[in-house]
């Protein structure tokens, strides 16, 4: 095992090129917060790929992680739903336009607003105005000791099915024309979720099997909850450096619970870097917002730095892990950075480790 310079924090950088030591450089500061358990970095660059690890999969006992080690991915999981999509639009078993109720069983007059209904492009460019989970647990977590609410999340959507999902779907009221405004919803992304089993046919985890990781021999990427948890799992914790469950919930699967590595994340980026791949290009497409301020296109975050090439970009974090994929095709290049601590800043700083390595 190597160890970084101050020989505190285990890792495998090598410290022998010029990329290594801006790594170190980074994830050092990163790394030395209290709450920081474990991070791994995957990188593409100029063709090549690149790999480090900091800390432990778990805060037990000193296990290094690897490039195999399994983070979740939480909301990346999302881009996932929105390859599909682009897949099915390209195939012409959808389109952006269609009106999602095209594609529920039963009747939802309420998911419209004033006569204009929710499209499958209002999920992947989250415009629905869904509400952003369902059910509503405000009341109980504003009721709720701080500390507490991981685990009431936890309980309240162990109990909760696809079918209480849908049953209270038909209550849901918009509060503004879809397209109009752009925030963060799961509710949609479960939705587009359920809306590709439908439209191919086939389970969530037998598409992301059939569609991405046999093709990209992403050989440690599985969906929670379909499978006995892998051993090479890290575990998630959360800021005050308690043991975390895992997003492995029937109503959330489909949009949270992929858990992957950064080298199964390296082919899934190569594949987005390559946009021959009419699929990627179509979901890198801005649809909403404008690329100073960041655009959306199906699920990424698209933005055009001043001096620099486009960037495309997304977020996880669930309630013990944190991810960040930024990658640009003008430029071949990417990074993926997972940490298995969740606090209120971790998010941030991936994206700023991110800027200062790559960009």
């Amino acid at each position: 095992m190597a160890y970084s310079q101050k020989g505190t924090i285990p890792a495998d950088n090598l410290l022998k090129t010029k990329l290594d030591s801006l790594v170190n450089k980074s994830a050092l500061p990163f790394m030395s917060e209290s709450s920081r358990v474990g991070l791994s970095i995957g990188i593409i660059k100029d063709g090549k790929e690149y790999f480090y690890n900091y800390g432990s999969t778990q805060k037990e006992k000193q296990v290094l992680p690897t490039s195999n080690t399994l983070y979740e991915l939480a909301s990346n999981s999302k881009t996932f739903s929105s390859t599909l999509l682009a897949r099915a639009v390209l195939n012409k078993k959808v389109t952006l336009t269609d009106d999602i109720r095209k594609y529920l069983k039963g009747d939802y007059p309420n998911l419209q607003y004033k006569g204009t209904p929710i499209t499958l492009l209002n999920l992947a460019n989250l415009t629905s105005a869904l509400p952003n989970w369902m059910p509503d647990s405000r009341e109980i977590f504003a009721k709720a000791n701080p500390d507490s609410i991981a685990y009431i999340l936890d309980a309240v959507h162990r109990k909760y099915s696809r079918q209480q999902f849908y049953t209270d779907l038909h209550d849901v009221k918009l509060d503004t024309v879809p397209g109009a405004i752009s925030r963060h919803c799961n509710t949609a992304a479960q939705l587009l979720g359920h809306i590709m089993e439908t439209v191919y046919g086939e389970k969530f985890g037998t598409l992301i099997k059939k569609e991405f990781t046999t093709p990209l021999k992403m050989k440690n990427t599985v969906l929670l909850g379909n499978v006995k948890l892998p051993a090479s799992m890290a575990f998630g914790y959360d800021a005050k450096g308690r043991k975390m469950p895992f997003i492995d919930w029937e109503d959330m699967q489909v949009a949270a619970s992929i858990a992957s590595s950064t080298s199964d994340m390296l082919q899934y980026i190569k594949y987005h870097l390559n946009e021959k791949n009419a699929d990627a290009k179509l979901t890198h497409q801005p649809t909403f917002g404008d690329l100073k301020n960041g655009a959306i296109g199906l699920n990424w975050k698209i933005t055009k730095p001043e001096n620099g090439p486009v960037r495309i970009s997304h977020t996880g974090g669930s309630l013990g892990f944190s991810s960040y994929v930024v990658f640009s095709p003008e430029s071949n290049s990417g990074i993926i950075l997972f940490a298995n601590d969740s606090d209120m800043k971790t998010q941030n700083e991936l994206i700023k480790l991110a800027e200062t390595i790559l960009y």
